[in-house]
C-alpha cells in the first residue's frame, strides 16, 4: 500500500493551504504587535547578572540542540547508510512475528491497517503468526477476511483474543505468552509489537529484519513515525512538530545503538528475546519503587517497560530514519488545552517513572550519551521555568516592557530551535515556534507535577487511571505531602529567581 496517498475521512495530514497562510499572518501580526508595544513602552534598566544568567542558560541549552544537531546528521547520511547498505545483504528471517492491539478502533482505520500488514507479510513472502487483540467484533470480520488471502501467499497463523480492558500491557503479554507456548522460535525470528492504528509502508519488514539479522548484538529497532490526525489544525501541528523533535533526538542518540524509547506504534524485536519470560514478565508486571507510594505498578508506558529491558539486559537498539509508519491519531475530544495536557499527563508521567530506574543502571550500562540525556531530562524541567518566571518577576518591579523583551527572546530562540529541528527532519510550520513554547512550558509544569505524583497514570483511551495503590502509609499524608513538595519547590524556584535578580 501506497501510505502517502492513503485517505481516511476526516484525518489529515497538513494544514489547507489557507489555513497555512493564516498561520503566517497571525505569527507577522504578533512580531508586528509586539515591536510597537517595545517602542510604545519606556525603557526599563535591566541588570548584566539577568542577562548574563539567562545568556549561560541559552548558550547550555542550545550547545545541547546543536551536538545533538550533528550527531543526528551523522548519524543519518554517514553511519546509517553504511548499516543499512550491509543489512540489505543478509537473508531473511524464518519467521515473523505479530502482536497488533486494536482497542475500539473503528472500520474506517481497521481495514487500512490490516490491509496495508498484509499486503507487506505477503510481499516479504516469509511465514508468519499474528495476534490480533480486538474489543470488537466488527474487527475480527476485517482482519479474518484479510488474512484469509494471504493464506494463499504465505504460510500464515492467525490467533485472535478479546481484550479484557484492563489495559495494553496485559493483552500484549498475553499474546506473547501465546506465541511463546504455541512453539518454539529461531534464533533468526523477528517480532513486531505495533499498534492497531499503525499503516506499515511498503518495504517495512525487509528493512527493519535485516538489520537484526545482520546485527546478532542488535536488541530491537524503531522507526520514525508520520502522523495523519484527526483534529484541529492547532492539534494536527501539535503532532507534527512532536514527531519532528523525536525525529531529532532519535537519531542523534542512534548514533551510540541507544534511543530513548522503543515506540508502541511500531517496534521490531529479535522474537528469542521478546518471548522469554523475564521480558514478558516485564511487560506485564513493570513497576517501579518510590520511597512515599511504595510499589508503584506500571499501568501505561508499554514501550518504556520493553525499552528498558532491552536496556538493562545491554543489547543494543537502533533507530530507522528512512522508513516511516503513519499513525492514525484520534486526539481526544475537547479543547487543544485539555487535550494537549491530557496526553503529556500520560506520556510524561511514563518518562519519569522509566527516567530514574533508567539513570540507576549508570553510564556503563546504559551508555554514556544516553545517561547524560537522561539527566537532562530531569533538569530541563526547572531551568525552563526561569526565565518566564525571572521575566514576570522583574516585569512586577519595573513594568510590561519587560515581558515584551522576553517574548522577543522566546521567539528568536525558538525559532533557532525550530530551525535546528527542520534542517533534519525536513518540516517547518510558522505555528511549530509558538508551539515549541507552550510544550516546553506547560510540559515542565506537567512533569513537576507528576514529579512529586509518580502515581498518576491515565490512559486516555482505555480510560484506565491509577491515582493510590500503597495503603501501608496513612491515606492522607500520601495525599497532601506531594501537594506540599510542589508548594515547595515551586517556592525555591521563585526565591532562586529573586536572589538571581538580586
Amino acid at each position: 500500500m501506497n501510505v502517502e496517498r492513503l485517505f481516511i475521512k476526516n484525518f489529515h495530514r497538513q494544514d489547507p493551504r489557507h489555513i497555512t497562510i493564516m498561520w503566517w499572518l497571525f505569527f507577522a501580526t504578533l512580531l508586528l504587535t509586539l515591536w510597537g508595544l517595545y517602542i510604545i513602552l519606556p525603557e526599563v534598566p535591566i541588570q548584566e547578572e539577568v542577562v548574563y544568567t539567562l545568556g549561560f542558560i541559552g548558550v547550555w541549552r542550545y550547545g545541547w540542540k546543536t551536538i545533538h544537531l550533528f550527531r543526528g546528521l551523522y548519524y543519518q547520511y554517514v553511519r546509517y547508510p553504511v548499516l543499512s547498505s550491509l543489512a540489505e545483504m543478509t537473508h531473511k528471517p524464518t519467521e515473523i512475528l505479530v502482536v497488533i492491539p486494536c482497542y475500539r478502533t473503528t472500520p474506517e482505520i481497521s481495514a487500512p491497517v490490516f490491509k496495508a500488514l498484509i499486503d507487506e507479510i505477503g510481499n516479504f513472502g516469509v511465514a508468519c503468526r499474528a495476534v490480533a487483540c480486538v474489543t470488537d467484533e466488527a474487527d475480527i470480520g476485517i482482519i479474518e477476511s484479510q488474512f484469509d488471502k494471504l493464506k494463499q501467499r504465505v504460510p500464515v497463523t492467525l490467533f485472535i483474543i478479546d481484550q479484557d480492558g484492563t489495559g495494553k500491557r496485559n493483552t500484549m503479554a498475553d499474546a506473547l505468552t501465546l506465541l511463546a507456548e504455541d512453539r518454539p522460535v529461531s534464533k533468526d525470528s523477528v517480532l513486531i509489537l505495533m499498534d492497531g492504528d499503525t499503516v506499515v509502508p511498503e518495504g517495512m519488514l525487509a528493512k527493519v529484519s535485516g538489520f537484526l539479522m545482520r546485527y546478532h548484538d542488535l536488541g530491537a529497532v524503531t522507526t520514525h513515525n508520520k502522523p495523519i490526525v484527526k483534529g484541529n489544525s492547532l492539534t494536527r501541528q501539535w503532532y507534527r512538530q512532536r514527531m519532528a523533535q523525536r525525529h531529532f533526538y532519535m537519531s542523534s542518540l542512534s548514533l551510540t545503538y541507544r534511543v530513548l524509547v522503543l515506540t508502541g506504534r511500531f517496534s521490531a524485536f529479535r522474537a528469542s528475546m521478546a518471548l522469554s519470560p523475564d521480558f514478558i514478565e516485564s511487560l506485564r508486571y513493570d513497576h517501579v519503587k518510590h520511597w512515599r507510594y511504595g510499589k508503584i505498578r506500571m499501568l501505561t508506558g508499554d514501550d518504556k517497560s520493553t525499552w528498558f529491558y532491552v536496556l538493562k539486559e545491554r543489547w543494543k537498539m537502533l533507530y530507522i530514519p528512512d522508513m516511516a509508519v503513519t499513525c492514525l491519531e484520534d486526539a481526544p475530544s475537547g479543547s487543544f488545552l485539555g487535550t494537549s495536557i491530557s496526553l503529556m499527563t500520560r506520556w510524561y508521567g511514563n518518562m519519569l517513572r522509566s527516567n530514574i530506574r533508567a539513570i540507576q543502571l549508570g553510564p556503563r550500562k546504559a551508555g554514556l550519551f544516553l545517561w547524560i540525556c537522561l539527566l537532562d531530562q530531569r533538569i530541563s524541567m526547572w531551568t525552563t521555568l526561569i526565565g518566564p518566571s525571572l521575566a514576570l518577576f522583574v516585569a512586577a518591579l519595573l513594568g510590561p516592557k519587560v515581558v515584551i523583551a522576553y517574548l522577543f527572546w522566546v521567539i528568536a530562540t525558538r525559532s533557532l530551535n525550530v530551525l535546528l529541528i527542520s534542517v533534519q527532519s525536513g518540516q517547518f510550520h510558522p505555528i511549530f515556534v509558538p508551539l515549541l513554547w507552550y510544550e516546553q512550558m506547560v510540559g515542565s509544569l506537567v512533569k513537576i507535577y507528576l514529579f512529586f505524583h509518580p502515581n498518576i497514570q491515565r490512559w486516555t483511551r482505555q480510560q484506565i487511571s491509577q491515582t493510590d495503590q500503597d495503603r501501608s502509609i496513612s491515606h492522607e499524608i500520601k495525599r497532601w505531602l506531594p501537594h506540599l513538595e510542589t508548594t515547595a519547590a515551586f517556592s525555591a524556584l521563585l526565591i532562586f529567581v529573586m536572589l538571581l535578580y538580586g
